[in-house]
């Protein structure tokens, strides 16, 4: 996943680097941000956040940011254009890389895992996508027929994907959102919320909540994003929250559900994925950190990966007609 946001120059190609993140940083972020003197207790994730910072330091002076996914470049332009430092701008790197490898890498999991484990979704989440794709012009007899698929297409022609995806959000969702009460504030006739309170909100307590969602609220059921009648829950912060509400929303959202998309789809066209144990099982989230918006599984789920045997076929993925991914 990095490889294709950063690019041929991507730092955490140097294993030190990766090994920094996810060993060492990752692990000690928790110490980072609740501990009052971090610098004793959490000085190995300080230690390896640094070293990581220094790599993008490195990465955009080379200008590895030119030769990425257009995104970095513009977002570095953007920050030096507004002031920052060479210095800050690497550390503002930091924030993109959390997200994708954080929540966004656990979400691809979830995602993957649920529809996976249901027959009846991959094989209707199959027809969806091949009905997107279209064949490419054969050069000629003997050569493998070429299928391309449009990734910029899924949000639009591919309900059900696009229903697991939100219902996969609303589900494992632990995002906790925190607002800072702006005036003396009466909710409901009842509460008085103070000027300069903090409010804390729990993601699930939302998420979950059966006068929303129903009395199924508590179970994985993507099809609910299916009835027109919880589809406008969407629409609703007050309601569906997994980036947030208001000022703070993850202005990343969009980035985010365009890439777990695309990879998902992939996945499930180009791959039979079997379940070593022979049967689908979820982890547990016992041991999920709290300040990651989506809650690592506690053990890994091995798989078999075996090529779909369609016949003569290879894919070419693209985002438009003009970029190939």
């Amino acid at each position: 996943m990095t490889g294709s946001i950063y690019g041929p120059e991507n730092p955490y190609d140097d294993p030190d680097i990766e090994t920094s993140w996810r060993r060492k940083f990752v692990p000690g972020i928790k110490h980072l941000l609740y501990s009052p003197f971090p610098f004793l207790t959490a000085r190995k994730a300080m230690r390896a956040r640094s070293r990581v910072i220094a790599a993008f330091r490195k990465y955009f002076a080379k200008g590895g940011h030119l030769e990425a996914f257009p995104m970095v470049a513009e977002m570095h332009r953007m920050n030096m254009g507004h002031g920052l430092s060479s210095d800050e701008a690497a550390k503002m790197e930091m924030a993109t890389s959390l997200a994708m490898l954080s929540s966004g890498a656990v979400t691809v999991f979830w995602l993957i895992f649920h529809i996976l484990s249901n027959e009846n979704a991959v094989r209707i989440i199959r027809e969806e996508l091949h009905a997107v794709a279209s064949d490419e012009s054969e050069t000629s007899d003997t050569a493998p027929k070429t299928r391309v698929f449009k990734l910029n297409s899924i949000k639009e022609q591919c309900p059900t994907l696009v229903a697991m995806l939100h219902e996969t959000l609303r589900y494992h969702s632990t995002v906790i959102n925190i607002k800072q009460v702006q005036q003396d504030t009466k909710l409901a006739d009842q509460y008085l919320f103070k000027k300069d309170a903090v409010i804390m909100i729990p993601g699930q307590s939302i998420h979950h909540n059966t006068d929303i969602w129903g009395s199924s609220a508590i179970v994985f059921d993507h099809t609910r994003f299916l009835s027109a009648s919880f589809k406008k829950n969407l629409a609703s912060t007050s309601a569906f929250r997994p980036f947030g509400a208001g000022a703070t929303m993850c202005p990343g959202r969009h980035f985010s559900t365009n890439v777990i998309l695309s990879l998902v789809a992939m996945v499930v066209l180009q791959y039979d994925v079997l379940p070593a144990a022979g049967q689908w099982a979820a982890p547990t989230k016992r041991n999920a950190d709290l300040w990651n918006a989506m809650p690592k599984p506690d053990w890994d789920v091995n798989v078999k990966l075996v090529k779909r045997a369609e016949e003569k076929t290879e894919w070419k993925f693209v985002w438009d007609d003009t970029m190939q991914v």
